[in-house]
This record gives C-alpha cells, structure tokens and sequence, in this order.
C-alpha cells in the first residue's frame, strides 16, 4: 500500500536529521525538519533515545507519520535491522543488535513499518525519487566526501555498490577518493598542511600544487570508473568534494566519454527523501 507521509531520517556518525516527507508533493513538510548531536560512543540505550527524540519531534510538529525510513551507514544488516557496525570509532554499542527492533519499541511503532537503508543508496534514491537524475534507469552515484559512497540503479532502485573497498593502485578505492586524500597528496606537492578540501579548492586559483591535486583526483577516478563492470550512462556526484567539480570535470570526461557527469539536485535533503523513497518503490 502506498504511503502518504513517511517520516525519514539520516543518521551520520555523530547525528541525525529527520523529517516528514510529504509522497505525494515529493518534498519535505515544513517545519518538520529537527537535527541534533549525538553521542555515538554512547551507550545503546542513550544512542536509540536521542535517536528516537528526534524523530518524535518531527511527527509531532508535522502531525504524524505512516511508517518510518532510515538512511543509516554501514556494515549493517539493512533488512533484519541488525547493526554491524565495530571498529569504526561509532555506535560500538550497538553491534549485533537488532536496531529496528529497539526503535519500534521506542517510537510504539510496528517493526514492519521501519526500513532500514544504506546511506549512499538513499541518496541516489533521493535523486531518483524528485532529483537530478529524476527518469534515469542507468545511474552511478558517488558521494565524495570524508568517505568514498557509492550505489547503482537499474530500473530506477538503488543499491549498494560498496566501491570504498574496491582494490584500486596500491590499496582500496576509499584511499584515493576522499578527503584525506586531498590534504596528503596537497601537502606532498606543496610541503603546506590544509585543513580541508574546500581550503585546496580556493587555493586552485593560483596554486599549481592544488590544480594538480584536482586533476589527478579526476584522472584517477576516471581510470576507476573505467575498470568496473557496471557501466552507468549518467553518474551523480555529491558530497563536499562535488562542490569544487569544475577543478576535476574535464578529466573525467576525457577519461571517461561515453557517460555523462551531473550534480546533486538535493544536497543534503537527497538522503531524507531517498529513506523515504523506498518506500515508494515497495509499492510497486
């Protein structure tokens, strides 16, 4: 059965955001939108608590909700509702529970009326579901950021692609496209240290170092893209790196011509709509 307003989440390892989503409109009801800080080296009890304070508080200022969708990063059990996730610094506590569980008990809602996403899917969902790659059924998305996301679509439903952990040069995908990549290959051409992507963008003015790093970032993820299987007819960027695109584009067109490059259309609402958005797709 289709649902009219679905309350989604994003959860980040160190926050949430959550919201009514309005199906019908394909947009976010207003004034439902509540974000906060939470302590992911918390305990399981604090964590699910702050977790379900928030999404309380986007139903009750937008009236309600008819299910629940979670954008929630990885390892995880995405349709038991089992968390995975250990070692990474964030949300310990909770590994080997069953989170859909805890949070129907919390929010009194049925367990079946909670699902449970991979982040990076969501955000192509969201694009999919009322963004830029609205009406496309072939599509890569990338979210280029602190991390290396990554999810497919074949007829219009997003999965995981997991490209992080793809082997790539000397060591995994993730190494070469994210942030820290960036600030370690701009302070080996440079000898200068760089607090962000963003600071190396504005620098790639004058800064030969920084054109450098931007075109070999491009270069790199075109050599990538071309030794994958799937092999998309558009790619999405998003992400903070996707900001600067104009310092990379024409490498990954040059390297990679038969596919056409686009940006978000959302930013960060792409997530909240794209939890939601899977629940559209259930319903077909």
């Amino acid at each position: 059965m289709k649902k009219s307003i679905v309350l989604a989440a994003d959860i980040g390892g160190s926050h949430i955001t959550s919201a009514l989503v309005n199906m019908a409109e394909c947009r976010i009801v207003p004034g439902s939108v509540f974000r906060a800080r939470v302590d992911a080296n918390g305990s399981a009890a604090t964590i699910i608590d702050s977790w379900s304070r928030i999404m309380q508080h986007s139903m009750e200022e937008g009236g309600g909700a008819d299910c629940l969708g979670i954008a929630m990063p990885g390892p995880f059990n995405y349709e038991e509702g089992i968390s995975l996730i250990q070692g990474l610094h964030k949300y310990e506590a909770l590994y080997g529970l069953n989170v859909k569980a805890l949070l129907a008990e919390s929010l009194n809602m049925p367990a079946a009326d909670i699902r449970i996403a991979n982040d990076a899917s969501c955000f192509l969902q969201g694009e999919l579901f009322c963004g830029a790659a609205r009406g496309q059924r072939n599509v890569l998305g990338l979210t280029l950021g602190t991390g290396f996301g990554s999810a497919i679509a074949e007829n219009g439903m997003a999965v995981e692609a997991a490209y992080w952990n793809a082997p790539f040069l000397s060591s995994r995908a993730e190494d070469h496209f994210s942030a820290r990549w960036f600030l370690q290959r701009y302070y080996e051409l440079s000898g200068m240290q760089e607090s962000g992507v963003k600071q190396i963008a504005l620098l790639a003015m004058e800064s030969e170092a920084a054109k450098t790093v931007f075109r070999e970032f491009g270069s790199n993820l075109a050599v990538f893209l071309q030794a994958q299987s799937f092999k998309p007819s558009v790619v999405m960027l998003g992400g903070n790196i996707a900001h600067a695109f104009h310092l990379f584009i024409a490498e990954l067109e040059r390297g990679v011509p038969d596919t056409r490059f686009i940006l978000s259309a959302l930013g960060e609402e792409a997530l909240l709509l794209g939890a939601a958005g899977f629940w559209e797709m259930a319903a077909y």
